[in-house]
């Protein structure tokens, strides 16, 4: 059987380990790769950006797997940013998935808020895993437990809540009746 292939615009471990957990619960065999792509959004993206992001490195994948005959199947955008919601600040994460068919889904991680100190620290320019390496005294901690393991003192790290909101992401796919009809 041919295996399934997707392709993550990022190289970032915890987003490609996040997808291989959630596509290998519906499909097998599985392979999945990561690319070195721009979100064209700044490190720290904000509200809309935030989709866009992680749309723009969908396509960017899709792109590379056109230029260079990859033969993926799916190709998914990864991006996590700060969203405002009645005049409080949110932490949550985008996944933008497409397909060969030019097919499209999103799904978001929950929401969690943030001190208003740290949202100052952000609309400063400094990046919220930035942040949490200085709370923690670690170092990279947004390829290990990230913010949310941080604040929900390790209840809900980095891949539980990409691997959910991957998941979500893939509902369209899994239901391609209800979601892609002609």
């Amino acid at each position: 059987m041919k295996p399934t292939k997707v392709l993550i615009g990022s190289e970032n471990r915890v987003k490609i380990e996040s997808t291989r957990q959630s596509f290998s619960k519906f499909f097998s065999p599985l392979e999945i790769y990561g690319l070195s792509v721009d979100s064209g959004v700044s490190a720290q993206p904000f509200n809309q950006d935030t989709f866009v992001g992680a749309k723009n490195r969908a396509e960017h994948a899709k792109r590379i797997n056109n230029e260079q005959h990859l033969n993926a199947n799916f190709f998914v955008g990864i991006e996590g940013g700060v969203l405002q919601l009645h005049n409080r600040w949110f932490q949550f994460t985008v996944i933008h998935i497409l397909d060969q068919q030019h097919r499209e889904s999103v799904g978001t991680s929950g929401l969690y808020e943030l001190p208003n100190w740290i949202v100052e620290k952000l609309w400063a320019g400094i990046e919220l895993g930035h942040i949490i390496d200085e709370l923690t005294g670690d170092f990279n901690t947004k390829e290990k437990q990230s913010a949310s393991g941080f604040f929900t003192k390790g209840a809900i790290d980095r891949l539980q809540n990409y691997t959910q909101a991957v998941t979500f992401a893939l509902i369209p796919f899994l239901q391609d009746s209800l979601y892609f009809r002609s």
